[in-house]
């Protein structure tokens, strides 16, 4: 959440297919070969950007479902199947990932380019419809998984990833894991969050509040202070419900405070990406704790 809001071959995803290889093989050459591109080059760009875009729109939908069960998993996963299964996923996932990656480079270098060779092309734009077809095939897989196993998380559990784009899950999910496997579990990271936090929030309030006084309209400048967001200036331990409403508090001041020019952005934004890892961190402990009594414990205590 921000308070503003080469290589050519890559190894393909292994998702079956109900038809017989050389079946496929003959379907696919024989489609290639079936491809008619405009005769401007012009023409096939915007064929290309448009065929990308839907692309790029599907794979970020793609990342996000894909983390929500990722982050998760945590709590959601029991035995061996299901880790076996998330570590599939993980590897297909990295598989477009690479494919992905690969096409948006190209497709970026098309306006640098000089000459535009039609095979260079013509392959471009294949294998933009080939990502689009292996996009599909997986986003099915990650939406079934995501409706069986992860359809009773709750959507306060997931504010802090609700609205971000792929770009910023992937960044998210590399600070988080750094940030787990400093500690032995789930539940010792939790354990320390709740103890270990005071200073964080201090600094992040106390910025955000700097924040709020250097906006151009004065109405912002007088909305927020740190009783605002706080009972006291002094930080000890905050109960889970605290987090939660702190944490809504501050995305509604981010909302307000959007598109604003503001100081200390920076520092806000380190501030804040810590502390979102530790708030989801803290409602990940919840929902397995949640699971672990079937589903009872409905309160954030």
């Amino acid at each position: 959440m921000g308070l503003f809001k080469k290589k050519h071959k890559v190894e393909q995803i292994d998702i079956p297919l109900e038809q017989p290889e050389e079946d496929v093989k003959e379907e696919v050459k024989k489609q290639e070969d079936e491809i008619n591109l405009p005769a401007s080059i012009e023409e096939v760009i915007t064929l290309i950007d448009k065929e990308f875009s839907r692309l790029a729109k599907g794979y970020d939908n793609l990342l996000y479902n894909y983390y929500m069960c990722k982050f998760f998993s945590i709590a959601v996963l029991k035995d061996e199947e299901d880790y076996i299964d998330m570590a599939s996923l993980e590897k297909q996932m990295a598989s477009i990932r690479e494919l992905y990656e690969d096409i948006d480079a190209r497709v970026k270098n098309l306006k640098e380019e000089k000459d535009y060779a039609d095979n260079y092309l013509k392959q471009l734009y294949q294998d933009i419809k080939h990502g689009y077809e292996i996009y599909l095939g997986l986003s099915s897989r990650v939406n079934e998984t995501r409706r069986n196993k992860y359809n009773s998380i709750k959507i306060s559990s997931l504010a802090a990833i609700i609205n971000k784009t792929g770009e910023e899950l992937e960044k998210m999910d590399k600070r988080f894991m750094l940030f787990l496997n400093s500690f032995k579990s789930l539940e010792e990271a939790s354990d320390y969050i709740y103890v270990n936090s005071g200073e964080l929030i201090t600094n992040l309030v106390n910025s955000l509040v700097r924040c709020s006084q250097t906006a151009n309209k004065k109405e912002y400048q007088n909305l927020f202070n740190i009783y605002y967001f706080l009972k006291s200036d002094v930080i000890l331990c905050l109960s889970l419900s605290e987090w939660v409403e702190l944490y809504n508090k501050i995305r509604h001041c981010v909302n307000v405070l959007r598109g604003v020019d503001v100081a200390n952005y920076i520092d806000f934004q380190n501030y804040l990406d810590e502390f979102e890892i530790r708030y989801l961190l803290l409602m990940i402990n919840e929902e397995k704790k949640n699971m672990l009594l079937g589903g009872k414990n409905e309160k954030n205590s």
